[in-house]
């Protein structure tokens, strides 16, 4: 398979990068996490903190993904890091997991709200919001079929309108005198037990609403200068996430006291009501659509290439995923992700099976932070354009943090963690398929 690589062209510049960060970052989440978050912190001040918190946590690993990403400039992301850690069982686990569930699973999730807001503003019936999502897959799939140069410029322009609309917003909001500082002195911090528990617990969403500033990382092998160009977009994107994500929140805070943002489902719709009157719910549905567009774009872009880079070490998947050799695409992979989101949406299930996952995500991300200590070992003549700022610290303190996220999800909920791992697991029988299938073609 790796013939095939010389089909990729670099096509990814920076600013690209950048852009597949923010557009799968800032999907759906901000515009309504906010609340989940003050039910658990009704201190705008720690509200503030705990969103602070979040980013320094997601630039820890940026940190520590920089040295994974320069050492292995490859197109994969974690696949490739596990791969090379712990052996091409890790890294089948990882893109069997992504395939089967978290991957085609949030481009189906996204998709569905994006149907849903869709059919709202262009007021359309309730039974046509599944058509819509499969339609939304579909079409974007199909651009990115004819060539990665077309997904890229959807991806740039929905992104580059989904920062401005929200810098817009901001603009306004923090200029229209609507709202009061006092807000931000309503409530004290306390700092105790209880608070330092709620903290936590306020962190859980908040690292899902940061959830996917890696996915860079996944197109290495397409991005000029990889090795320089993969960390600095790291960086950038993720800095530019926590400074968006910290004025949204200061100005919900602005214009709706911590204890009522609480009670508010739909915060951003609330507060561009505020901003914006009757006008303001058709301004969210426009921006929710934008953002989520961007966000399946990217997710489609991303996930192809982990399907890609399962071909290159296993039979079954060989067999079907190839390079489009007249585009330098992956039809086949951008096809078989499409259609297996699409038979989510069908099925209407994927929201259980993204729940059920969530042990899954954290469990990848320690094993390959780990793996730093490992490549080290392993490979300590590695050429490394970048080396892990504060290793072994940094990489320590992110990989305890990750185990802490996956032990919390496992003691509040059980159920849905057994599942999970046995959905992980699930891809154990079918590498051993591949791997007996190749040792009989040899």
């Amino acid at each position: 398979m790796d013939n095939y690589s010389r089909y990729f062209k670099k096509m990814l510049g920076y600013w690209d990068s950048v852009a597949i960060i923010i557009a799968i970052v800032i999907g759906v989440g901000i515009f309504r996490v906010p609340a989940e978050v003050a039910k658990y912190l009704i201190s705008p001040y720690l509200i503030i903190l705990a969103w602070l918190s979040g980013g320094i946590i997601s630039l820890l690993g940026g940190l520590c993904y920089a040295e994974l990403s320069s050492s292995f400039p490859k197109t994969g992301g974690n696949y490739i890091y596990l791969r090379e850690s712990y052996g091409k069982w890790a890294g089948f686990l990882f893109g069997w997991t992504e395939l089967l569930v978290i991957r085609t699973g949030s481009i189906a999730s996204v998709a569905f709200v994006c149907a849903e807001y869709l059919r709202s503003f262009l007021s359309l019936d309730q039974s046509l919001i599944k058509p819509l999502a499969i339609f939304i897959i579909a079409a974007l799939s199909f651009i990115n079929i004819f060539g990665l140069r077309y997904g890229k410029r959807v991806l740039d322009a929905f992104t580059m309108a989904k920062v401005f609309a929200i810098i817009g917003i901001i603009v306004f909001g923090a200029m229209s005198k609507t709202g009061s500082v006092a807000n931000f002195y309503s409530v004290p911090a306390a700092f105790n037990k209880e608070t330092f528990q709620l903290f936590g617990l306020a962190l859980i969403p908040i690292l899902w609403t940061y959830g996917g500033w890696h996915e860079n990382t996944f197109v290495a092998g397409e991005t000029h200068d990889a090795k320089k160009t993969i960390p600095l977009a790291l960086f950038t994107g993720i800095f530019i996430v926590i400074c968006l994500y910290l004025a949204i929140n200061a100005l919900y805070i602005y214009l709706i006291p911590a204890g009522e943002i609480a009670k508010s489902n739909l915060i951003a719709s609330d507060v561009l009501q505020i901003l914006y009157g009757r006008w303001g719910k058709k301004m969210l549905e426009a921006l929710i659509v934008i953002s989520s567009l961007g966000c399946i774009d990217a997710m489609i872009i991303t996930g192809s290439r982990v399907t890609f880079a399962m071909a290159e070490d296993n039979v079954i998947f060989n067999y079907i995923v190839k390079v489009n050799t007249r585009y330098g695409t992956l039809d086949r992979a951008i096809i078989i992700n499409s259609v297996w989101a699409i038979a989510l949406i069908a099925l209407g299930t994927f929201n259980k099976l993204l729940f059920f996952t969530g042990i899954a995500v954290w469990l990848f991300f320690a094993l390959a932070v780990s793996g730093l200590f490992v490549l080290r070992h392993k490979f300590p003549d590695m050429q490394r354009p970048y080396s892990a700022w504060g290793y072994p610290l940094i990489p320590a303190i992110f990989i305890i943090i990750c185990i802490g996220l996956a032990v919390n999800t496992i003691i509040y909920y059980r159920v849905e963690s057994f599942i999970g791992l046995s959905l992980v697991m699930s891809g154990i029988p079918v590498y051993a398929l591949s791997k007996n299938m190749k040792q009989r073609a040899s």
